[in-house]
């Protein structure tokens, strides 16, 4: 003989869950945004680019346009006491995305269509085209 489960331990199973889902889902987020972490000495001001404290951000053959927008567009920040810590804002496989649309030849860069850009490009600046790191490698 087969029982069906009542309203209340599916509603309770349910409930279950979906905390069990609020307690991971940030963590899981959280955990796959990280890259590395950077500790920044002191406080970040609120509207603070990277050229503010980084000046060598912003020279090389190509300079993304980025270096002229706050940190806080890519980087969450959180500062406990005179230490900021900055972390990706999304995973590094969307972060792109957020602002640089997925084109018809994007999508045909096989890296680019996994969102593994920052293997091969700086997010920052570079000494080569296109933003490209000395260990690119075509794919």
């Amino acid at each position: 003989m087969k029982f069906a489960p009542s309203a209340r331990i599916v509603a309770q199973l349910l409930v279950a869950w979906l905390i069990a889902a609020l307690l991971v889902l940030p963590a899981a987020m959280s955990a796959s945004a990280v890259e590395h972490p950077i500790e920044h000495p002191g406080i970040l001001p609120k509207d603070a680019n990277c050229s503010s404290c980084h000046a060598n951000k912003t020279k090389g053959k190509s300079v993304h346009s980025a270096m002229a927008i706050p940190c806080t567009v890519c980087h969450l920040a959180t500062t406990e006491g005179d230490m900021t810590t900055l972390i990706l804002s999304m995973p590094k496989e969307k972060i792109c995305f957020a602002c640089h649309e997925k084109s018809a030849q994007s999508q045909r860069h096989k890296p680019g269509a996994k969102g593994q850009c920052v293997d091969c490009h700086d997010s920052h600046n570079s000494v080569r085209r296109s933003l490209l790191r000395e260990h690119a490698r075509p794919s």
